[in-house]
Order: structure tokens, then C-alpha cells, then sequence
């Protein structure tokens, strides 16, 4: 297998669940940053509106539920920053101001649905520049991870966060 096919398998497995919940994610992004206006609704009789809007980019990761279930792992989320190719990877990205915000989740045992989320503002990832709290091999060993709190980041930077276990 040559080098282009070993990235390719790389970067399914990598998209696998993010593509499976495509339509739930999409919905939770939709209902986050899409919002009515009830001064339009009130004056001018207007239900439904599309704004238009500058363009931003959301970068999703989802995990399995054999990380939820340990509980210290709830409060992480972990960003590939280091493949052995050398390529850039998301944490080069998002520090390059690539993405805007990200979409990080558990889905439940069967995979059949997402049990935790938060959508994170990476512009104030980028502001405060955080050390990461572990760099960990990825399974396969086919990249570093590096391990980031939710606490070490100020209120803002978590514009939505959702757990099954608050319901």
C-alpha cells in the first residue's frame, strides 16, 4: 500500500462517526447560530427569514463511548498535532485561524446517538494560546493527540454544551 493510500484509509476512519451523524450535528450547529427575530415576526410580519451571513468553518470530532465512560475524559477533548508524514494537522489549522469553531461529542455504546457535545469559540483558543495537559499516540499510531480541559479555558469560549445526564 503506498503512502497516499495509507493517508486516505487514515482520513475515513478519522471522518467515520462525523459523517454517520452528519444530519444531527448540522441540526445542533443550525439551532445554535440561526436564530429568529421577534422585532422582524412583530413588525413586519415575518415568521421565517434567511440573514445573510459571513461564511465561518466548524470543525467536528465525535468519540466513542469507551471514552465517556471514563469520567475525567467528559471535561477533555483532544485535537490531532502531529502526524509521522509531517502534514499539518487540525491543531496547525485552527492556530492558523482555518476554523472558527468546533463540534466535539461522545455518541452513546450502540453509536445509534450523540450523548454529550459543547461547541467551542476557537478564536478564544487561539487568544489564550493553551498548553495542552497531555500529547498522547492516536489508535492506530497514526498521530499525536493533544489533550486539552475545558477549565482551562475562560466562559466564553463554550457558546453551547449539552449532556444527556442534565436531562
Amino acid at each position: 500500500m503506498n503512502n497516499t493510500a495509507i493517508k486516505y484509509n487514515n482520513f475515513q476512519t478519522d471522518i467515520q462517526l462525523e459523517k454517520r451523524f452528519a444530519r444531527t450535528i448540522k441540526a445542533v450547529l443550525g439551532n445554535q447560530f440561526i436564530c429568529q427575530d421577534e422585532v422582524e415576526d412583530l413588525e413586519n410580519g415575518t415568521d421565517f427569514l434567511m440573514f445573510k451571513a459571513e461564511p465561518f468553518k466548524i470543525g467536528a470530532r465525535l468519540r466513542r463511548y469507551k471514552f465517556y465512560e471514563i469520567p475525567e475524559y467528559r471535561n477533555q477533548f483532544t485535537i490531532r498535532c502531529e502526524r509521522p508524514s509531517g502534514v499539518q494537522t487540525e491543531i496547525h489549522k485552527i492556530l492558523d485561524g482555518k476554523v472558527d469553531y468546533i463540534f466535539y461529542g461522545f455518541v452513546n455504546k450502540p453509536e445509534l446517538r450523540i450523548i454529550q457535545y459543547f461547541i467551542g469559540n476557537l478564536k478564544i483558543f487561539r487568544e489564550i494560546n493553551p498548553t495542552p495537559i497531555g500529547i498522547y499516540f492516536n489508535k492506530p499510531f497514526d498521530s499525536k493527540l493533544a489533550v486539552f480541559d475545558i477549565k482551562q479555558f475562560p466562559n466564553e469560549f463554550i457558546l453551547k454544551d449539552w449532556s444527556i445526564n442534565n436531562l
